[in-house]
């Protein structure tokens, strides 16, 4: 806007100087005078006069400045103004003016349209408005268009006939009465364009389309689009279109768009008044389902493993749900059949709650949720949601309506899997009826309505289909939860339901089945629907309560069934108001039904059920496969109708069209599960029982059973794959949503063949029972039938299965695609597919398939392959299939009478972000066959039957679930004694099961409460239960049930109401059924939370089936198990415990070495010193020590045994049973080497006190000696002459002669040990009877015994020997052969331990004796079998310690010569005579000394304590080295020999490891450390590490004590000599070094050394004992040699002790025990060995025996030896001789490959040595070979290098 303001004005100009106007107003005049810049002074006075030139009154002012302003005049107005200077001669100044006419203020315009303007403004002020006007003047162009005269009492105008979008200038002018005017007050303005025309509007959901036509002529012009709803403006934008879109908008919301005209001229913009328009955008799909979370799932479909993993719990226990949650709540609930998944109460608006504002509540309809999930879900899902819509009593979607595109589909598909029961009152009660809904044909009744209806017709569907005694909503209404919510996706939908009769007349409501439809909206909006249902219905019931309205289309319609009008009337006038227009309209109704005020909702639901009544009296049938037929002529799409599906549906149709008589059809078409399987399976368990042996030989038997089974394999596979497998197999290979599909198919066309065939067979099964003269042989014939008559996908898969398993067992892969179904089964299982594990009728598991399969998944999952296993036990039809399928909404097959045969597993998701919560990847439920089952009672073997069954899912399960029907208390005990079993067996090998008890049908609300006197009876019956299994399964330490699994007797029991509420078949699921399942599904996922057991993974699941079941196919279950995972992590295990145990002994045996050195010591010390220690009280300290140590290395491994068990390492807790044999031998070891050390330390201390002695008398001696050649150096200097070498020679000897004779050389007294042994052996044997006390009383000479070979021959027969004399000569010969090479081994034994005892140099003690006669006792226990004689183990010690004697007497004398005093002192003679001359000629000793010392005191100090420490290093490498696997437990031990043996292929080799297994050990031990370290010096660097280490600190201990003497000779004047210099750094490293006092005294007793100078020199002196030992070492490369020369610690030693064990061999073929620790309290053998390997043979024939006892103890064979008392005796009950002993039978036929091959080869050879006839060996073992010996080496062992 521009203004230009016009002042007043001067008449005329005056000169500079006087009156200066400065401003003139319309009201005011300012005014100066003088000369201009000039300021007044203060003392002049002006007065200033002015007077309105028509007026009369002057008006003045008088002021000191120089200038004024007159204020309140007139605008317009002439004025005389007069200055007047009074000071200054009243000097005058004169001037006139004019005040100004104020124009308006103020001005503004508005644009009211394209040709006008309104122009505002204000009036001048002051201003009589009787005096004066305005005048406005529109210019353009500067040319005037438009003036205009205004009252002053106006102040706004329009100004109209204005062109459009134009510049305009208005002038606004104040005029007086006298013509004069103001200065114009000026304003540019603009008219608007011109507003678009014609706007046009197409709405979306999501967007609209916008549309206009332009006013203007030109283009210049552009548009402005303003999108806004009712809180502000959404979007703005401009355009130069004619049109726009406007994107992103919210379904369903009503917005505001317009579009004006937009103009720029010379920066201005003008726009026009814009156009508007209001328009609500559509609902779409995508709109409710961005709401719900659902819009990815729209194209990328919601399948049924995604929906039934297992998800984290969000808000599922809040009151109130997000809409994002409701989806996923609502199918949590519907899979878990849960009828109150409708009632999710969702999240209010808070202000919406304050506002009130009741349409806009955010929620959704449940229908609309419903419709929603339909339409994300894939077809699979579908059909589960519909299955589980319809076992709530819901009703289900019949036709789903597409909002977005106006179509719907038929929902064939979806509902094909719903199968309903029912009784027809036509049929009578006895005729149930059975079949697919969508395949029964039923009268449909609809229900739909035109307009508004204030009657709801779900409501009154409920009531008309709910029973009087219990009310269901089927349908969905506006009283419901949420129903109220504005549907926005189903209107169109067409529900369906069904009432169906249960054949009791007082109940059904309808005596036959009939379908009800009911159509959401109105149908005025959805033709094709309600053309569909009349098209397809028995009667439409059309509710409408505005006929007038809606006449028109009613007129119009056309339909086929019949049409009953549903209205709603006032009063009876309004009734026949009614009758009246129907009269008039062409509306043609079977019947009218009218519902006023009066009549209550009872009343009418009963006139609904009498009309329905009446026309299905009357009605046509039409099923849901029939619709579909009709729906595409419709326009109606069928969800069936897609390529996929249809192909399937062919493939399907190519293998069952043919299936008429189901038994014929599985015996021609599905041959080899038939005879050929369960043939197989008697075989197999008949191996592992070997029941019908009679007295045949067990291997032959074997070979004979193995040779059967491969050929029922060959006839398995010469039966060609039939063409119905081929297209089976051929369905599985497509993608996997055509596999699906295909098995879908399958699946529903199988169970509706089987229905129907059972139901012709049951018929005529009762019409057999009716008939009075009934047919015995042709109803078990009929019930044979029916037994056989179930045909599913299970039995093709099946048959699958054992086409595999014959194909792998005969290596003929002739149908290639045979090798890709363990992976198209495990994709199977991955999408929830059940597989089956456990054959229900041959009461097998293919082995080979399942674990192929499970490998498939493994790889398919890793490295997510954890699982967790939960399974389910209890009595047939007792639910536990709906059981699991409620907990966890899966899909085990269930139906009435239609039980679960074997066992089928099934695998269910985890979902990644409760993985680690939940510890597992996937949960696994195994679901298992009923218990007691009518079926199998009639069996002999159905309680074994039902026991190898709960075994072997204990075994498999983390949890077992224990379902019990509580109406039935037989039954549950004896199921319970079924589980008790289970778990005892679980228990024992190595699981520690976990079990929770369903009660079922218990309704009571206090029913915990109630039942806990029931459970604690319960209880005390498992109690015992346990204790008679126990007994029975002879594990008698289990007293109660809480021994044997975790038990809580309220956390472990669940009580679950009913299944059905209310009376099936209209009975829906009962909503506390499912909570209540629900809460034990939590409890159970919390037991996995809280477990420390980690989750195994497929491969291990794998394992767990094969070992379990072959240990249930023996009879002894415990005893008869054996397991790869439990193996290696016992194996495991004993490699820790091993490795501990060895830091165990190998710190204490450093402890024990430095302590024996100490002792050794003292004896010195305290002859060196008066200030020694007592070497008693020493010995009372060391003992205290060695217990201290002792204490703390035990707690040690304790708490390593404890962690380890504590820790996460895999499958720790599957050797849960062996930790306290562990923790037995860690108070095993510490008692032993505590026994041990004392023993050492006490002979240590009693061989230095004998030491100390003899020391006194040394010392005394020398102390002699010394001051002898003293005394005589000290004559010979006091001579002039000095003497010659010689003199000084023949003095010296003269000296030391007399000196020697004049003392007495006192020697240790000489021991008879000979007599000793004499006399302990006699103390040993006196108790044995009176022909042992003659014998030993006919020994001349002990030392002469032993001499020559000895032989195993009693001289006396006793009367065991006269009860052997009767026993046949070969079996006579082989106990005298076994005895011998008994007493040989015992003697080589002996002979070590003697050995090992005179090696060490020091004197003999008794204990040695004593020692000897306990270890011969100790072997001789270990052979108490053989029963040797009282005479035999006489003679057998009396040459032992015939040895012994010699050796000790020899030891005992070769101590006395090296102790002897006066030995001692000549060995050093001349040593004395060197230094005496050094002395006398006074020569420096040091160097000399020093080297002396170094190579004679501390080079055999050194080179003892090398010794002493390499056993320990060389036990170390060999442990840790390349063969330290070897070693690692005795398993791998005996796995390194065997191998070994197979290797060399020397029997002599193999005869020794059996026959003197002790020795053979040792001596590969042996072997085995010279060639490991006989490679790259190893032992050299071993001894050079040592070497190096005790030099250094050697020099350290010099270098200390030399900086002590220092000291001390700085502080006291003491004087020290190199003796006691040396003697000192010795008791430095008094528990590294032991002093040789003999050669120190020798070398340092005479000497004129200084000590200081000795000390550097000893220092070079070490640095050359360095070089010269290991000079020595690296000449010395003999490592046998070495090895022979370590008489501590010897390591061959340490390692036999370590892999040898307790020693103990098995009773019947001696092969060695293998368990860990030395306190185990069961001796095992991974292999044991033909017993024929053992020198055990036929009696009658002289042969070898081939059987293996492993074999044995599961067969009915039979034994006899010394144990028995030479009577027959099971083996299967061998331990009640051998209690310690566990013999598994074999698991396999391959166990024992190794010894067959060796047996088999070598069996002249056995026979040859034990001068017996060679073996009848089976045929079969012949045919194998060297490399299956070993893989079968490799799997007994489990040996693998990691």
């Amino acid at each position: 806007m521009s203004l230009i303001r016009k002042t007043g004005y001067v008449r005329e100009e005056e000169p500079e100087g006087y009156i200066r106007l400065t401003d003139v107003g319309p009201h005011s005049v300012r005014l100066e005078w003088g000369d201009p810049g000039v300021t007044a002074y203060g003392q002049q006075k002006f007065k200033i006069k002015w007077k309105a030139s028509s007026a009369r009154v002057t008006y003045s002012y008088t002021t000191h400045a120089n200038h004024f302003e007159i204020k309140q005049l007139q605008p317009g107005t002439t004025y005389d103004i007069t200055v007047v200077a009074i000071d200054d001669n009243c000097k005058c100044f004169s001037k006139s003016v004019i005040t100004a006419i104020p124009a308006p203020e103020n001005v503004e315009y508005v644009s009211e349209d394209p040709t006008s303007i309104s122009l505002s403004w204000t009036s001048p002020q002051n201003m009589d408005p009787s005096h004066y006007n305005f005048q406005v003047i529109m210019y353009k162009n500067d040319e005037e268009t438009l003036s205009v005269d205004v009252e002053s009492n106006e102040n706004t105008i329009l100004m109209e006939g204005l062109s459009p979008a134009t510049e305009y200038k208005a002038t606004i002018n104040t005029i007086l009465d006298d013509d004069k005017q103001s200065e114009p007050a000026v304003l540019i303005v603009h008219t608007k364009p011109l507003p678009p025309e014609n706007l046009e509007i197409k709405n979306g959901a999501t967007s609209v389309y916008l549309k206009w036509t332009d006013p203007m002529i030109d283009d210049k012009n552009s548009f402005r689009v303003i999108c806004s709803n009712e809180a502000n403006t959404i979007e703005s934008f401009r355009t130069k279109k004619r049109e726009a879109n406007v994107l992103s908008l919210q379904p369903g919301t009503e917005y505001s768009f317009s579009v004006c005209t937009v103009i720029e001229s010379e920066g201005k913009k003008l726009e026009s008044t814009p156009v508007k328009i209001t328009q609500r955008t559509n609902i779409n799909m995508e709109s409710v389902l961005m709401e719900l979370g659902l819009q990815n799932h729209l194209r990328d479909k919601l399948t049924l493993q995604s929906v039934l993993e297992l998800r984290k719990p969000s808000d599922e226990d809040q009151t109130e749900h997000s809409l994002r949650s409701l989806p996923w709540l609502f199918l949590r609930k519907l899979m878990m059949v849960n009828s109150s998944a409708r009632l999710i109460k969702q999240e209010t608006n808070k202000i919406m709650e304050e506002t009130d504002i009741y349409e806009d509540q955010r929620g959704i309809n449940p229908l609309d949720l419903i419709t929603a999930l339909f339409h994300c879900a894939d077809p699979f899902l579908q059909q589960e949601m519909a299955l589980k819509l319809s076992m709530c009593q819901f009703s289900v979607p019949l036709l789903l309506p597409n909002c977005d595109t106006k179509e719907c589909t038929l929902m064939l598909w979806a509902l094909r899997d719903i199968t309903k029961q029912f009784r027809s009152h036509s049929l009578g009660e006895v005729a149930l009826e059975e079949n697919s809904i969508v395949q029964t044909d039923l009268p449909l009744i609809s229900f739909v309505r035109l307009g508004k209806s204030s009657l709801s017709k779900s409501e009154f569907l409920n009531k008309l289909l709910s029973n009087n005694q219990h009310h269901h909503d089927t349908f969905v209404h506006r009283k419901l939860e949420n129903g109220n919510i504005n549907k926005k996706l189903c209107n169109g939908l067409v529900e369906m339901s069904w009432y169906l009769p249960g054949g009791k007349r007082k109940i059904d409501k309808f005596k036959e089945p009939v379908a009800v439809a009911n159509l959401r909206g109105d149908i005025y909006e959805f033709e094709a629907q309600f053309t569909f249902l009349s098209e397809t219905s028995s009667a439409v019931f059309l509710f409408c309560d505005d006929l007038d309205s809606n006449q028109k289309y009613l007129d119009s319609l056309q339909y086929r069934s019949k049409l009953v009008l549903v209205c709603t009337t006032d009063g009876p006038a309004s009734r026949d108001n009614l009758r009246q227009r129907l009269a008039q309209m062409k509306l043609k109704t079977y019947s009218t039904i009218h519902k006023d005020r009066k009549m209550n909702d009872a009343e009418f639901v009963v006139k609904l059920q009498k009309t329905i009544a009446e026309i299905l009296e009357d009605s046509t049938k039409v099923s849901i496969e029939n619709m579909s037929k009709i729906a595409p002529d419709l326009g109606i799409l069928v969800d069936e109708n897609n390529t996929i599906c249809q192909k399937a549906k062919e493939r399907a149709d190519l293998i069952t069209q043919d299936i008429t008589n189901i038994p014929e059809y599985k015996t021609k078409e599905l041959p080899l599960q038939a005879k050929p399987w369960k043939e197989l399976s008697k075989l197999e368990k008949e191996m592992c029982r070997l029941k019908k042996v009679r007295k045949q030989n067990i291997e032959h038997y074997k070979s004979e059973l193995k040779n059967e089974i491969r050929n029922l394999r060959m006839e398995q596979e010469s039966n060609n794959m039939r063409e119905t497998l081929n297209q089976f197999i051929s369905g599985l290979s497509y993608s996997l949503n055509e596999q699906q599909y295909f098995l879908k198919w399958m699946k529903i066309t199988l169970d509706s063949l089987t229905r129907k065939h059972l139901s012709k067979l049951k018929e005529q099964y009762r019409d057999g029972c009716r008939n009075h003269t009934e047919d015995k042989e042709r109803l078990r014939d009929l019930d044979n039938q029916i037994a056989s008559s179930s045909l599913g996908v299970q039995h093709f898969m099946r048959e699958l299965s054992q086409l595999y398993e014959s194909a792998h067992f005969q290596g003929n892969w002739k149908y290639s695609n045979l090798k890709k179904l363990p992976e198209i089964c495990a994709q199977l299982m991955l999408t929830g597919f059940p597989l089956e594990l456990i054959d229900g009728e041959a009461s097998n598991i293919p082995l080979t398939w399942i674990r192929d399969v499970l490998t498939a998944l493994n790889n398919l999952t890793a490295p997510h392959n954890r699982i967790r296993v939960v399974t389910v036990l209890g009595v047939q039809s007792t639910g536990k299939s709906t059981l699991l399928n409620t907990m966890f909404g899966i899909q085990f097959a269930v139906s009435s009478g239609r039980c679960t045969r074997g066992a089928f597993m099934l695998l269910i998701g985890v979902s990644e972000e409760f993985r680690a919560e939940l510890q597992c990847d996937y949960i696994l439920v195994i679901d298992t066959e009923g218990l007691k089952s009518p079926d199998l009672a009639k069996q002999a073997d159905s309680y074994e039957h039902d026991n190898e069954l709960a075994t072997l899912v204990v075994g498999l399960s983390d949890i077992t679930i224990v379902n019990i029907a509580m109406e039935n208390a037989t039954e549950m005990k004896d199921i319970l004694q079924i589980v008790v079993h289970a778990f005892l067996r679980m228990k024992e090998v190595g699981k520690r099961p976990c079990c929770h008890f369903v009660h079922q049908n218990t309704a009571d609300v206090g029913v915990r409460e109630k039942t806990l006197r029931e459970r604690k009876i319960i209880l005390k019956q498992l109690d015992e239960m346990t204790q008679a299994a126990a007994k029975m399964e002879k594990r008698g330490n289990n007293k109660k049930f809480t021994d044997i699994l975790e038990y809580n007797i309220d956390g472990n029991n669940w009580y679950i109401p009913g299944l059905w509420l209310g009376t099936p078949p209209m009975a829906p699921v009962n909503t506390g059924y499912s909570e209540e399942v629900n809460n034990f599904k939590d409890g159970i996922l919390e037991v996995f939370k809280a477990t420390k057991v980690q989750a195994q993974d497929f491969m291990a699941f794998e394992e767990w089936i094969q070992s379990l079941w072959k240990a249930v196919q023996f009879e002894n279950f415990i005893f008869s198990f054996r397991n790869s995972l439990v193996a290696e992590a016992y194996s495991k295990l004993c490699v820790e415990f091993n490795t501990w145990e060895w830091a165990f002994k190998k710190h204490m045996i450093g402890w024990y070495t430095k302590s024996e050195t100490k002792i050794t010591n003292m004896g010195t010390m305290s002859v060196q010193s008066m200030d020694a220690l007592n070497i008693d009280d020493t010995l009372v300290d060391l003992k205290y020590e060695a217990a201290a140590e002792l204490d703390k290395e035990e707690k040690i491994l304790f708490d390593k045994i404890q962690q380890y068990y504590e820790s996460d390492e895999e499958n720790v807790h599957l050797v849960e049973n062996q930790k306290e044999d562990f923790l037995n031998s860690v108070r095993g070891l510490r008692r032993e080497t505590e026994m041990f050390l004392n023993n050492k330390l006490e002979n240590a201390v009693l061989i230095q006190k004998g030491i100390e002695k003899v020391e006194l008398i040394k010392q005394k001696h020398r102390e002699t000696m010394k001051e002898k050649v003293h005394n005589l150096i000290s004559v010979f200097r006091k001579r002039r002459k000095s003497l010659s070498e010689s003199e000084l020679d023949g003095e010296f000897k003269k000296m030391w002669d007399g000196t020697v004779r004049q003392y007495s050389f006192t020697a240790l007294p000489r021991q008879d040990v000979v007599k000793e042994t004499k006399r302990l052996l006699h103390n040993n044997l006196e108790m044995k009877g009176g022909a042992v006390r003659e014998m030993l009383l006919n020994i001349t000479s002990l030392d002469q015994c032993g001499i020559g070979p000895f032989f195993a021959k009693a001289e006396t027969r006793n009367i065991i020997q006269i009860f052997t004399h009767s026993l046949p000569l070969e079996q006579r010969d082989k106990r005298n052969n076994l005895i011998q090479m008994a007493c040989e081994r015992i003697m080589h034994k002996s002979g070590e331990f003697i050995t090992c005892k005179t090696g060490a140099n020091s004197d003999y003690i008794s204990a040695d004796i004593q020692g000897l006669l306990c270890y011969i006792d100790k072997n001789l226990e270990s052979c108490k079998d053989l029963q040797i004689s009282p005479e035999i183990e006489a003679s057998l010690k009396i040459h032992i310690c015939g040895n012994a004697a010699r050796a000790f007497q020899k030891m005992h004398d070769d101590y006395i010569q090296k102790t002897d005093p006066l030995t001692s002192l000549e060995r050093f003679k001349e040593q004395w005579l060197a230094d005496f001359k050094d002395l006398y000629y006074q020569r420096d000793q040091c160097q000399k000394k020093a080297e002396t010392c170094a190579m004679q005191c501390f080079g055999p100090a050194v080179m003892e304590y090398i010794q002493k420490r390499l056993g320990p290093d060389i036990v170390d490498e060999m442990l840790t080295g390349e063969r330290g696997f070897d070693f690692g437990t005795r398993s791998f031990f005996q796995f390194s020999l065997l191998k070994q043996l197979l290797q060399d292929k020397d029997f002599n080799l193999i005869l020794e490891y059996v026959e003197n297994y002790e020795k053979f050990v040792t001596e590969w031990i042996s072997e085995k450390i010279i060639e490991h370290f006989s490679k790259e010096d190893t032992f050299l660097k071993l001894e050079m590490k040592h070497l190096n280490t005790i030099i250094n600190k050697l020099k350290e201990a010099v270098r200390a004590q030399k900086q002590t003497d220092i000291r001390c000779s700085n502080e006291v004047r003491v004087v020290t000599n190199i003796h006691s210099f040396v003697t000192y750094v010795f008791a430095r490293l008094d528990k590294e070094l032991v002093i040789p006092i003999d050669t120190l005294t020798a070398t340092l007793a005479l000497n004129n050394s200084n000590p200081a100078e000795f000390a550097g020199c000893l220092k070079s002196s070490i640095d050359k004992l360095h070089q010269s030992l290991a000079g020595q070492l690296c000449r010395e490369g003999d490592v046998r040699d070495k090895l022979n020369r370590l008489s501590q610690n010897r390591p061959q030693e340490v390692l036999f002790s370590r892999v040898f064990g307790c020693g103990k061999k098995c009773p019947f073929c001696k092969a060695p025990c293998e368990a860990g620790g030395n306190d185990h309290s069961e001796h095992f053998a991974s292999a044991h060995r033909p017993q024929g390997i053992g020198n055990f043979r036929w009696i009658p024939e002289g042969k070898l025996v081939p059987d293996i006892c492993s074999s044995l103890v599961a067969s009915a064979g039979e034994f006899r030896c010394e144990n028995t008392g030479h009577q027959w005796h099971p083996y299967k009950e061998y331990r009640q001789f051998y209690p310690d002993w566990k013999i598994q039978p074999e698991t396999g036929s391959e166990a024992t490959d190794f010894w067959k091959y060796i047996f088999a080869k070598y069996n002249a050879q056995f026979a040859e040595r034990y001068n017996v006839k060679p073996a009848d060996i089976p045929y079969d073992w012949f045919y194998i070979s060297e490399h299956q010996a070993y893989k079968c080496l490799k799997n007994t062992y489990k040996y693998s290098k990691k």
